[in-house]
Parts: C-alpha cells; structure tokens; sequence
C-alpha cells in the first residue's frame, strides 16, 4: 500500500478500534447460556477470566508480528510474511468474507433487533440494517477522519454507560455473594467449560482489529502493539463487570439459558426503564463494532489490491484512505444483510476467524524456530501453544457443532487458493 500522507488514528484512536471491534451483543448474551451448561455463576465468571486469557495469549503474537512487520493487513500480512504468499491471499479472502463482511452484516442486523426494543421497528426485513451500513460506509468513505471522531465519542459513551451499567449492580452483587452457597466441585463438567468457551471466545473476537490498520497508526507497529495490549486488557476489565452484574443481579432461573440475560439482568434491577436503556446500549455496542470493521477492512482489500490479489481499482487512495474499497465493503455488506440469517453469519464467521488466526501464530513459531540467531521468548512461546491449542479446541468443537461451517470454510479457502495460483493473475511474490 502506498505510504500515506497522515495517519488516520492516534494511541487512543487505535484502543477505541479494538474497543469498538469487539464489545458487541457477546458479552449481554452469552452468560444465560452458559449459566444453563456449567450451572453455577462461578465457573460462569471463570470462563469468561479464561477467554481474556486466551485474548491476551493471542494478543501477544499478533503485537509481536505488528513490531516486525508495521504494514495494514492483519493475517493477510502476516501469513505472507511468516508462512507462504497463497495463505496470505487466503487469509485475505477470509478476511474480505468472514472477517469483515459477515461480522459487519451481522452487527447490522443485531442492531435492529436491539432498537426494535424500544422504538416501533418493523422486523420482517432488514431495512433499517440497511441504512445503518450505508450511512456507516458513506461516512467512512466521504469523510473518513470525521468517521474516526464519531467512532471514538461512540465508543466514549458507550463504555460510560457499560460503568454506570455495572456501578448500578454493585450493591446487589455484593448481596447475593455474600449468600451464595458453596460452590461443589464435583459438579464442575469440563466439557461443558470448553462448550461455553467456544461462545465466549467469539465475545472476545476483535482483540486483533488494530492490526489491520497498522500503516494509519501514528507511530506504526509499536503504537499498534500498546493499543493491543490496553484495548484488550480494558475489555476484560468491562466483560468480567458486566457479566457479574448479569450472572449475580437477576435471579438465575429468570437468565438461565436465555439469549437476552442483560435485558433481563437490567430488568430485574430497574424495572423496563433499564431493560429498554440497556438495550440501547447493545445497539450503540453493535454500531461501533460495525463502525470499526468498516474503517479496518478497506485497508486489508486496498493492501491485497496493491499486491495483485484483488483487482487494482480496489487499492486506489482518494487523498490518504481507500474510498473504493470502503464503499465495495459497504456493497457486499448489504448484499448479505438480504442473504443470511444472523445466527448463520454468526457461526461461519467464528469457524472461519479461528483458522485463521491460528495460522497466524504457527507462522510466528515457524519464524522462531528458524531464526538462524534466535532470540525466543518464553513469554510468547507459552503464550502462542495456549493460544493454540485453545483455538484448535474451539475449533473442533465449532465445525462438530456445526459442520456445515466446515463445508463453507474448505471452499472459501479453496477460492483463496484459486484466485492466487490462477494463470492470469500476478500476485506480488515475496
């Protein structure tokens, strides 16, 4: 990608994206879900400690991989560098499918649903999803830098209220500590642990996003690896509230496998005042994320456009940003939003991410070990086994539970893997 004239995000701007990117409807549903499986607010509280653990594993590769090679990408860049140009291209291809396109249109669509809980929406098609995308594109394409504002003062508000969400719950979680019984170990099933990290880990998805952006940074691959580490470490810090506030606020038989258990979390501290104010805030949560991914993804398609991997027009700057390919992100977007189911999108997007971001740190292991003069780290080894084996867990687990993910991954890979060896293309070898 062409060196840009000015950098489109500071430190702060970086750790808003990585906010924005992951905090979405993950965090407000998941716990009634896993309530159901492991039975105790506990072990509930513990998965979601274990699923920041295996954030931060993976965040100290990927900001590793930021300091050596400080261009946008993500795993596009990465796996060029550490594995093999045709994964590259695959990783980008995943990226322009199930990292951005599938994830955004899914926010959309999660938005909608969320306001149609306070105001009078008509939900049998996804029009208002629509409008939300364009007007997220329009802006990312016409005014970019005013784009960045408006995420960040999103963002801003929405961690505000997050605070005021779990200051709210604080005294009724104190109570019901303090009167919860013991818990029994031997009620603990560690299959049900790993079934509930598989949904946790997708509320956890996005610790990555400053990534893709790296080359927009101000200060590049070193202001990326903070941005990693603070962005993540505050959404732990958020997660780990918010979830004691659902799973310790409300009575458990009113959230126990429930989708909407911070709807009914909110509910039974303030009465429908708070249900309906709560879920504003997952809707403000999902415009941000959809927000975030739509500043991020471009650059991936822009970098994979200069490259050869995508057609040329794809990487053409307008001033210093990639008014193109956000717009193309904004189309294909809209196009599944008419396509696809939320919980479909949901699933193939997770599957997918999680393959990726393994390769992602085999190729980081594989530029360790062959380091003619090596400098291993035992910090970022211990980190890059945990991170994966847990991803090779949740990924068996994913494509058990849904093998039809495992279908529509062996064909998109397939397509990445086409499109780089075809004939007439000319992808930039390195």
């Amino acid at each position: 990608m062409a060196k840009q004239t000015a950098s489109l995000l500071d430190y702060r701007g970086a750790i808003a994206l990585v906010i924005a990117n992951t905090i979405g409807t993950g965090v407000f549903t998941t716990s009634g879900f896993a309530l159901a499986d492991l039975g105790s607010p506990a072990y509930v509280m513990l998965a979601w400690l274990v699923g920041g653990v295996y954030a931060l594993c993976g965040v100290a590769i990927y900001a590793d991989l930021a300091a050596r090679f400080p261009q946008s990408g993500g795993e596009y860049a990465f796996l060029r560098e550490t594995l093999h140009p045709a994964l590259g291209t695959v990783a980008g291809w995943v990226s322009l499918v199930a990292g951005f396109t599938s994830p955004i249109a899914a926010a959309a669509l999660g938005a909608q649903l969320y306001l149609a809980r306070v105001m009078p929406i008509d939900n049998d098609l996804p029009w208002l999803a629509t409008a939300l995308i364009v007007l997220l594109g329009l802006l990312h394409a016409a005014a970019p830098k005013v784009g960045v504002k408006f995420q960040n003062l999103a963002v801003l508000i929405k961690v505000i209220a997050i605070m005021v969400f779990m200051v709210f719950g604080v005294p009724h979680v104190s109570e019901a500590i303090a009167i919860a019984p013991a818990i029994a170990s031997s009620s603990f099933s560690l299959m049900a642990f790993a079934g509930s990290l598989v949904w946790i880990s997708f509320a956890y998805s996005g610790w990555n996003a400053a990534v893709y952006v790296t080359s927009e940074v101000d200060g590049g691959g070193a202001t990326v690896k903070r941005a990693l580490y603070t962005g993540t470490g505050l959404v732990i810090v958020l997660y780990l509230g918010v979830s004691a506030v659902i799973l310790y606020g409300a009575p458990q038989l009113e959230i126990r496998g429930v989708a909407e258990s911070g709807a009914a979390a909110a509910r039974a501290l303030g009465g429908i005042g708070a249900e309906q104010a709560l879920s504003g805030l997952i809707a403000l949560a999902l415009m941000t994320s959809a927000s975030s991914m739509l500043l991020s993804g471009p650059r991936v398609y822009a970098q994979m456009a200069n490259d050869g991997a995508l057609p040329k027009f794809m990487g053409q700057l307008h001033g210093d940003h990639p008014r193109i390919a956000v717009l193309a992100q904004t189309l294909l977007c809209v196009m599944v939003v008419w396509s696809a189911g939320l919980r479909e999108l949901l699933e193939f997007a997770g599957v997918m991410l999680s393959l990726s971001a393994g390769a992602v740190v085999i190729g980081w292991l594989k530029q360790e070990f062959n380091n003619p003069a090596p400098s291993l780290r035992y910090f970022q080894l211990i980190a890059a086994l945990t991170f994966l084996a847990a991803t090779i867990g949740i990924a068996v687990a994913a494509l058990t539970m849904r093998p039809g993910s495992a279908l529509a991954a062996v064909v998109l890979i397939g397509f990445g893997l086409l499109v780089h060896y075809w004939p007439s293309r000319s992808v930039t070898k390195k």
